[in-house]
């Protein structure tokens, strides 16, 4: 197991399409097991029924499900872009951050002693096919299983669309989400991240020392277990 792998362990420790809820301030959503989605980059209505649908900072549109073993977000974004979700599971815990564009790539921050975060290591990029045929989808689940999580890149699919597959640790997680499309669109889900998960250094996939993370500023996540009957 690799020693990044090791890092990434330690640091985990409504129906749509209905109208998108509008959010103030950082908001707690409650997700019950439902379906699972395939990632293809294509957000369709009977596969995300029962997601809960948000309306994203300056547009766009965030979405949560939960097939009770995978945390699921898509994002529609006004055109072809690219997106970091972000990823956090308590207090003491490290930031995941996880990017899908041409390619896959991923990296953790730690908090140090004098509240910068720090990366562990640049991104590295994988997952760059055009099309998502059997043997991408064996490259892709390979991928999951590997490394706790998965999306399609934005040359698959709808382009606009980029879905996400995480498998969590807990019941609990903070969830920040943005959205980029050229130079200067940028869409963020919730409306009030304000931290360096909006930082353009970072979003254009680079790793920036001395950053700050709020996670409280982020969607809290909480996933609970399906009702007996």
């Amino acid at each position: 197991m690799s020693k990044f792998l090791v890092l990434v362990l330690s640091i985990m420790g409504g129906a749509y399409p209905l109208l998108a809820q509008t959010v103030s301030k950082a908001p707690e959503i409650k997700l019950t097991p439902g379906q699972t989605v395939v990632i293809d980059g294509k957000i369709e209505d009977a596969e995300w029924k029962g997601a809960s649908s948000f309306p994203a900072k300056n547009g766009g549109t965030v979405l949560f499900g939960y097939d009770g073993n995978y945390l699921l977000v898509g994002f529609r974004g006004p055109a072809q872009g690219w997106s970091h979700l972000y990823v956090n599971e308590g207090e003491d815990a490290g930031v995941l951050v996880y990017h899908a564009s041409a390619a896959l790539g991923m990296t953790a921050y730690r908090p140090g002693k004098d509240g910068k975060w720090q990366f562990s290591n640049p991104f590295s990029w994988e997952l760059r096919d055009r099309v998502i045929n059997p043997e991408v989808q064996k490259k892709m689940d390979d991928y999951l299983a590997k490394n706790f999580w998965v999306a399609n890149n934005n040359n698959t699919g709808n382009r606009n669309e980029i879905e996400f597959k995480i498998k969590p640790r807990g019941a609990l997680v903070r969830v920040g989400v943005v959205f980029a499309v050229g130079e200067t669109g940028r869409y963020f889900f919730p409306e009030t991240l304000s931290d360096d998960t909006i930082k353009e250094e970072l979003v254009k996939g680079n790793t920036p020392p001395d950053l700050k993370f709020e996670p409280a500023q982020w969607a809290t996540v909480i996933l609970e277990k399906k009702k007996l009957k």
